[in-house]
């Protein structure tokens, strides 16, 4: 289950990358904006797929 709700996703201002646990994390690159980023490994390699921008996602 995601620990990021609606609520505290509007009140994210400070840039940063927030968790929402097994690997999704929200990306704030400034006030009211920012995107999703899926963390996964394969082969060996880390690597991060796009969601899209917070304001056209919503997985709640």
């Amino acid at each position: 289950m995601g620990k990021l709700t609606a609520l505290k996703m509007r009140s994210l201002a400070e840039p940063g990358r927030y968790a929402d646990g097994d690997g999704l994390f929200l990306d704030v690159t400034g006030e009211a904006s920012g995107r999703w980023i899926l963390r996964i490994q394969s082969n060996g390699r880390r690597r991060e797929i796009g969601f899209g921008s917070l304001k056209n996602v919503s997985f709640g």
